[in-house]
């Protein structure tokens, strides 16, 4: 190796002697191509073969221009020098930034135009929508991973997005659920999709989710969804549901005169309002039917809201410690996640398929869980209990 040294080091002090004369790219491609000749040198000393010249290539790299090299060969070619394995990982960068830069929501053609702007040569929507396709790979090795064996919370929402299915377009739901470990850090549970939201569905994604091995959820959290009290008691039958509180506020005044809306608002907050260690359900029941008999001459349907089969289940936070009770009546946890799956989406008008949308957000909510949910673990819910007789504790 010394000679190869000397010939080496000859050659680099020849190139920067006339580096005046050769733009950089220029005295990175010559001394390659250098390194290059001296390993075939090397490999022709050892083997039955013969030199046969060279050929083109060029790579993208992190500056304007590509970078043009030299590559010998053999008459076998059998021969591929290690160097060029240094010079693959410009095409790497340029990979891993195409990727990046679809994670973030630009979009195919946008980033084909980005490329060619920025290197000089262009990347096609083909290809990225190829390098996408990784995201899938990683997708259903964590749909098949086991879960632990016990969440203290899972939160549960619908987000709808635009996907092609077959020939046309239509907004489908993204069924998104995390939960909270028993070490206090989030975890994605489930992702999936389905033409329209239904109790049904989110039944048999519960199932999968025992299938991976959890065996307890102490309390789900969702909205007013018709029948998903009876889906989650048939697959976790020790399970508490807590449905969404701002979800039930917003509907009531939804069908609220626009005059009245101040005043109904300050009267349902205090109906919800039950965060003190002296809250009780039954207290909070009596202030509901106090708020519907205030408010029957002027809407006489408005007690169907807290119908008496389904009521309950809007105020579970109550038997719970006080300091978790405003984490877990409403679904604005998991509803900020579905903040960054749209902002991510808004820029691709539609997805070609059911599967490369799921693929795609499967990324974005997973690159969200490491940096955010497992970063940094809710340490309130150390005071998370299931049982009644605690909930007085401070």
């Amino acid at each position: 190796m010394p000679k190869y040294k000397k010939i080496l080091e000859s050659s680099i002090k020849n190139l920067r002697s006339s580096l005046t004369e050769l733009s950089l790219d220029q005295f990175l491609a010559s001394t390659i191509d250098s390194l290059m000749e001296i390993e075939r040198g090397e490999y022709l000393e050892q083997a039955k073969d013969k030199g046969n010249g060279f050929y083109g290539r060029a790579f993208n790299s992190l500056r304007k221009n590509c970078l043009q090299i030299n590559v010998p060969r053999t008459r076998t070619g059998e021969f591929s020098p290690n160097t060029l394995e240094l010079v693959k990982i410009n095409q790497e960068q340029v990979n891993e930034l195409c990727l990046s830069l679809y994670k973030k929501g630009m979009t195919s053609r946008d980033i084909s135009d980005l490329i060619k702007e920025m290197f000089g040569e262009g990347v096609s929507t083909t290809k990225i929508t190829n390098l996408a396709k990784v995201f899938h790979k990683f997708r259903d090795a964590w749909e098949n991973s086991q879960l632990d064996k016990h969440y203290l919370v899972s939160f549960c929402d619908c987000i709808f997005i635009t996907v092609r299915r077959g020939d046309s377009y239509s907004r489908e739901a993204i069924y998104v659920s995390y939960g909270v470990r028993t070490d206090f850090k989030r975890e994605i549970l489930a992702l999936s999709i389905n033409p329209t939201e239904g109790a049904s569905e989110w039944g048999q994604i519960f199932e999968k989710l025992k299938k991976r091995g959890i065996e307890k959820i102490d309390l789900f959290v969702a909205d007013g969804l018709s029948g998903l009290e009876e889906e989650i008691h048939r697959v976790f039958s020790e399970s508490k549901f807590q449905k969404c509180v701002v979800h039930k506020m917003r509907n009531i005044l939804n069908k609220t005169r626009p005059k009245d809306k101040v005043a109904m608002a300050e009267d349902l907050k205090e109906v919800f309002d039950n965060f003190s260690s002296d809250s009780t359900t039954e207290k909070a029941l009596k202030k509901a039917d106090k708020f519907c008999k205030k408010w029957k001459d002027k809407y006489p349907n408005l007690k169907r809201f807290f119908q008496e089969e389904t009521i309950e289940y809007y105020f579970t936070y109550i038997d719970f410690n006080p300091k978790v009770r405003r984490m877990i009546y409403t679904t604005n946890s998991i509803e900020n996640l579905n903040r960054i799956i749209r902002k991510a989406t808004k820029n691709k008008l539609s997805f070609e398929s059911p599967d490369n949308l799921l693929d795609y957000v499967f990324m974005i909510t997973k690159e969200f869980e490491e940096k955010n949910f497992m970063k940094y673990p809710v340490s309130n819910f150390k005071y998370f209990n299931f049982n009644k007789s605690q909930t007085q504790l401070s």
